[in-house]
């Protein structure tokens, strides 16, 4: 009974121990913003997104029917024109 009593002391102990050293050196971490792809509006609308081993990439088709594989970056991958 009293090894029961001891280490239910000692746990106690060491979980307001753990609290009051953890709140007293405190960190807070800021996300930073993104690289925001600027993506030019003769790109048209989404399309579709598809996973590339490079990452993510969005497939855009423009007015005239032109489909574009561009980067979440912003860089195109790929045209393909319809004729």
């Amino acid at each position: 009974m009293q090894k029961r009593i001891l280490m239910v002391v000692a746990g106690v102990l060491l979980f307001v121990a753990g609290y009051v050293i953890g709140g007293s050196r405190m960190d807070v971490a800021y996300a930073q913003a993104g690289r925001h792809a600027g993506l030019p509006k003769s790109y048209g609308h989404v399309v579709s997104a598809v996973v590339t081993p490079g990452g993510t990439s969005l497939v855009l088709e423009d007015s005239q029917g032109t489909i574009r594989f561009v980067t979440m970056t912003g860089e195109v991958e790929g045209v393909l024109e319809r004729k």
